[in-house]
């Protein structure tokens, strides 16, 4: 089984908090294929840094870090990757600020590993 994967997470930071959002952890026995992501943060001023990347239990695996020019109110990620199960992609904004709205937007396709070990479902390969 496969199905269209569309999810956007919203955080309010304030003081104390870390500055990560992240998206829903990846259930047992599903894989996301990520085609684009997209952090965003309206309020943030230029050449503040922006992290992307995927959290695989304690260990975090950065996908793109980027300080965009204060036009640019976020940094999309286009080239496409999987997560497996117990998986969460995560946003990172090192200089937010309190009251400041932090975001990340994912797009992609979620697929069971038993439809891929049927021959059906199966994730495409890049």
């Amino acid at each position: 089984m496969k199905q269209i994967y569309s999810r956007s997470f919203t955080v309010t930071f304030f003081t104390g908090d870390s500055g990560y959002v992240y998206a829903e952890k990846i259930s047992p026995g599903m894989v996301l294929r990520v085609e684009t992501c997209f952090a965003y943060a309206p309020e943030r001023s230029a050449s503040e840094e922006i992290i992307l990347g995927i959290q695989d239990g304690v260990e975090k695996i950065i996908i793109r870090a980027a300080a965009p020019l204060a036009a640019q109110k976020g940094i999309a990620n286009d080239n496409p990757f999987s997560m497996g199960e117990g998986d969460k992609l995560f946003a990172y904004f090192p200089n937010a600020e309190d009251a400041d709205q932090l975001a990340i937007h994912v797009i992609g396709v979620l697929y069971t590993l038993d439809g891929a070990k049927k021959g059906k479902g199966r994730a495409p390969a890049y």
